[in-house]
């Protein structure tokens, strides 16, 4: 019985303290973690520009689907399946929600990132170079 009590007012008692303590490091956490999100997102969009810069095109919308079917890209073109944009090959990010691309297999229509230098289900090589060491 002394055990359950010793824990009850150790639990009751000194909270103020301890809030003193850890409400302070608690929200310079929350704010650290933010400006690292926003930080990898500014650095995540400003490479995207550069790539789209560099390769000269623009993304497009994707065919019209018929009513209840999703869009349909042609195969081997990076597209957001989110968004319903085509990106030209060099693409890796979608410019407007900013989630990667993904593109179906020339050979055997399996969707892979964008990113992929090869299909997974039948190794056919995509046309994207794998990324820099360095």
């Amino acid at each position: 019985m002394d055990v359950i009590r010793d824990f009850a007012d150790l639990v009751s008692r000194g909270w103020g303290d301890r809030l003193g303590v850890l409400f302070p490091l608690a929200v310079v956490g929350l704010v650290g973690l933010y400006v690292l999100w926003l930080l990898i997102g500014y650095l995540r969009v400003s490479q995207v520009g550069l790539e789209e810069r560099r390769s000269g095109g623009t993304a497009v919308r994707l065919p019209e689907a018929p009513a209840g079917a999703l869009p349909e890209a042609p195969r081997g073109v990076p597209y957001c399946s989110f968004d319903g944009l085509q990106y030209p090959a060099s693409a890796r990010f979608c410019t407007s929600c900013e989630r990667d691309l993904v593109l179906d297999c020339a050979n055997c229509g399996a969707t892979l990132r964008a990113g992929d230098a090869s299909c997974y289900r039948c190794g056919t090589r995509t046309g994207a170079s794998p990324a820099p060491n360095g």
